[in-house]
Protein backbone atom coordinates (compact mmCIF):
# COMPACT_ATOMS: atom_id res chain seq x y z
CA UNK A 1 0.00 0.00 0.00
CA UNK A 2 2.72 2.38 0.89
CA UNK A 3 4.43 1.84 -2.56
CA UNK A 4 1.15 3.02 -4.68
CA UNK A 5 0.97 6.32 -2.53
CA UNK A 6 5.11 6.99 -3.06
CA UNK A 7 4.16 6.52 -7.06
CA UNK A 8 1.41 9.29 -6.69
CA UNK A 9 3.42 12.19 -7.48
CA UNK A 10 5.13 10.73 -9.78
CA UNK A 11 2.63 9.99 -11.88
CA UNK A 12 1.17 13.54 -11.23
CA UNK A 13 4.32 14.72 -12.16
CA UNK A 14 4.58 13.20 -15.38
CA UNK A 15 0.93 13.97 -16.41
CA UNK A 16 1.80 17.80 -15.63
CA UNK A 17 4.35 17.59 -18.35
CA UNK A 18 3.12 14.44 -21.10
CA UNK A 19 -0.25 15.66 -21.05
CA UNK A 20 0.23 20.02 -22.68
CA UNK A 21 2.84 18.12 -25.20
CA UNK A 22 0.28 15.68 -26.50
CA UNK A 23 -2.42 18.27 -26.73
CA UNK A 24 0.00 20.79 -28.71
CA UNK A 25 0.68 17.70 -30.81
CA UNK A 26 -2.90 16.93 -31.59
CA UNK A 27 -3.72 20.41 -32.35
CA UNK A 28 -1.30 21.07 -34.66
CA UNK A 29 -2.01 17.89 -36.83
CA UNK A 30 -5.50 18.70 -36.77
CA UNK A 31 -5.83 21.84 -36.35
CA UNK A 32 -7.78 21.71 -39.63
CA UNK A 33 -10.51 20.00 -37.63
CA UNK A 34 -10.88 23.28 -35.54
CA UNK A 35 -12.38 26.57 -36.29
CA UNK A 36 -10.48 29.17 -33.92
CA UNK A 37 -11.28 32.58 -34.58
CA UNK A 38 -9.03 34.99 -35.94
CA UNK A 39 -9.11 38.43 -35.30
CA UNK A 40 -7.84 40.64 -38.01
CA UNK A 41 -10.22 41.97 -39.91
CA UNK A 42 -8.84 42.11 -43.45
CA UNK A 43 -8.97 38.99 -45.64
CA UNK A 44 -6.24 37.17 -45.57
CA UNK A 45 -4.45 35.74 -48.63
CA UNK A 46 -2.44 32.42 -48.30
CA UNK A 47 -0.60 31.47 -49.43
CA UNK A 48 0.97 34.69 -49.38
CA UNK A 49 1.59 36.49 -53.41
CA UNK A 50 5.31 37.55 -53.85
CA UNK A 51 5.34 40.99 -55.54
CA UNK A 52 9.09 41.65 -54.81
CA UNK A 53 9.63 42.12 -58.12
CA UNK A 54 8.07 45.66 -58.39
CA UNK A 55 8.27 46.60 -54.83
CA UNK A 56 11.61 46.39 -54.10
CA UNK A 57 12.24 49.46 -56.31
CA UNK A 58 9.60 51.64 -53.85
CA UNK A 59 12.15 50.69 -50.54
CA UNK A 60 13.81 53.72 -49.30
CA UNK A 61 16.98 54.81 -48.40
CA UNK A 62 16.25 53.70 -44.55
CA UNK A 63 15.49 50.09 -45.74
CA UNK A 64 12.41 48.13 -46.47
CA UNK A 65 9.17 49.01 -45.62
CA UNK A 66 5.84 47.50 -44.61
CA UNK A 67 3.63 48.82 -47.70
CA UNK A 68 -0.66 49.98 -47.76
CA UNK A 69 -1.02 50.19 -51.08
CA UNK A 70 -4.46 51.23 -53.10
CA UNK A 71 -5.67 49.70 -56.35
CA UNK A 72 -8.36 52.17 -57.88
CA UNK A 73 -10.08 51.40 -60.92
CA UNK A 74 -8.05 53.45 -63.45
CA UNK A 75 -9.68 57.00 -62.41
CA UNK A 76 -8.59 58.71 -59.67
CA UNK A 77 -11.70 60.39 -58.82
CA UNK A 78 -12.93 62.18 -55.47
CA UNK A 79 -13.26 58.45 -54.04
CA UNK A 80 -10.00 57.25 -54.79
CA UNK A 81 -8.51 60.60 -53.38
CA UNK A 82 -10.67 60.47 -50.18
CA UNK A 83 -9.25 56.57 -49.58
CA UNK A 84 -5.92 57.97 -50.57
CA UNK A 85 -5.76 60.60 -47.82
CA UNK A 86 -7.65 58.16 -45.17
CA UNK A 87 -4.82 55.80 -45.70
CA UNK A 88 -2.35 58.68 -45.12
CA UNK A 89 -4.22 59.47 -41.84
CA UNK A 90 -3.76 55.93 -40.74
CA UNK A 91 -0.05 56.34 -41.14
CA UNK A 92 0.18 59.17 -39.22
CA UNK A 93 -1.94 57.23 -36.52
CA UNK A 94 0.41 54.64 -36.37
CA UNK A 95 2.50 56.89 -33.90
CA UNK A 96 6.26 56.49 -33.61
CA UNK A 97 5.77 53.25 -36.00
CA UNK A 98 4.32 55.40 -39.46
CA UNK A 99 7.85 55.26 -40.23
CA UNK A 100 8.10 51.94 -40.70
CA UNK A 101 5.01 52.04 -43.13
CA UNK A 102 4.80 53.44 -46.92
CA UNK A 103 1.47 54.50 -48.49
CA UNK A 104 1.26 53.81 -52.39
CA UNK A 105 -1.40 54.35 -54.59
CA UNK A 106 -1.87 51.66 -57.97
CA UNK A 107 -3.59 52.84 -60.88
CA UNK A 108 -6.30 50.25 -62.39
CA UNK A 109 -4.69 50.43 -65.49
CA UNK A 110 -1.02 50.07 -64.46
CA UNK A 111 0.99 46.36 -65.36
CA UNK A 112 0.92 46.06 -61.76
CA UNK A 113 -2.69 45.37 -61.54
CA UNK A 114 -2.22 42.71 -64.15
CA UNK A 115 0.49 41.08 -62.52
CA UNK A 116 -1.59 41.01 -59.16
CA UNK A 117 -4.42 39.49 -61.53
CA UNK A 118 -1.96 36.90 -62.70
CA UNK A 119 -1.02 35.96 -59.21
CA UNK A 120 -4.30 35.49 -57.98
CA UNK A 121 -5.37 32.83 -60.61
CA UNK A 122 -2.20 30.74 -59.98
CA UNK A 123 -3.32 30.56 -56.56
CA UNK A 124 -6.21 29.52 -57.89
CA UNK A 125 -9.23 32.52 -57.43
CA UNK A 126 -9.64 33.47 -61.18
CA UNK A 127 -12.43 35.56 -60.37
CA UNK A 128 -10.67 38.32 -58.49
CA UNK A 129 -10.70 41.55 -59.06
CA UNK A 130 -7.67 43.49 -57.97
CA UNK A 131 -9.06 46.77 -58.22
CA UNK A 132 -10.89 49.11 -55.65
CA UNK A 133 -8.89 47.56 -52.85
CA UNK A 134 -6.65 47.59 -50.21
CA UNK A 135 -3.49 46.00 -49.97
CA UNK A 136 -0.73 45.03 -47.27
CA UNK A 137 2.62 43.76 -47.94
CA UNK A 138 5.27 42.77 -45.68
CA UNK A 139 8.78 43.96 -46.27
CA UNK A 140 9.95 41.26 -48.07
CA UNK A 141 7.42 41.46 -50.80
CA UNK A 142 4.73 39.60 -49.72
CA UNK A 143 0.94 41.11 -50.42
CA UNK A 144 -0.66 38.88 -47.11
CA UNK A 145 -4.17 40.82 -46.96
CA UNK A 146 -6.51 42.75 -48.74
CA UNK A 147 -9.54 44.80 -47.86
CA UNK A 148 -12.59 45.90 -50.19
CA UNK A 149 -12.23 49.85 -50.91
CA UNK A 150 -14.98 50.60 -48.96
CA UNK A 151 -13.80 49.03 -45.43
CA UNK A 152 -13.26 51.13 -42.90
CA UNK A 153 -9.88 52.86 -42.32
CA UNK A 154 -9.84 52.19 -38.86
CA UNK A 155 -9.69 48.07 -39.91
CA UNK A 156 -6.94 49.16 -41.75
CA UNK A 157 -5.24 50.87 -38.59
CA UNK A 158 -6.11 47.97 -36.40
CA UNK A 159 -4.49 45.03 -38.17
CA UNK A 160 -1.38 47.51 -38.96
CA UNK A 161 -0.56 48.24 -35.14
CA UNK A 162 -0.84 44.02 -34.60
CA UNK A 163 1.45 43.27 -37.41
CA UNK A 164 3.77 46.23 -36.57
CA UNK A 165 3.52 45.30 -32.82
CA UNK A 166 4.76 41.43 -33.83
CA UNK A 167 7.13 41.94 -36.63
CA UNK A 168 10.82 42.15 -36.19
CA UNK A 169 11.06 43.32 -39.69
CA UNK A 170 10.34 46.69 -41.48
Amino acid sequence: MQNKANTLPLYLLAAIFILPMMMGWFLYHYRAHFHFNTTNLGVLVNPPISVHEWYATNETKEGKKWGVMFVDKGVCDVSCNDINYQLHQVQKALGANRERVQVLTVHGHDTIVENLKTQFVVHGNASFEPTDKIYLIDPDGNLFMYYIGETNPMNVLKDLKKVLEVSQIG
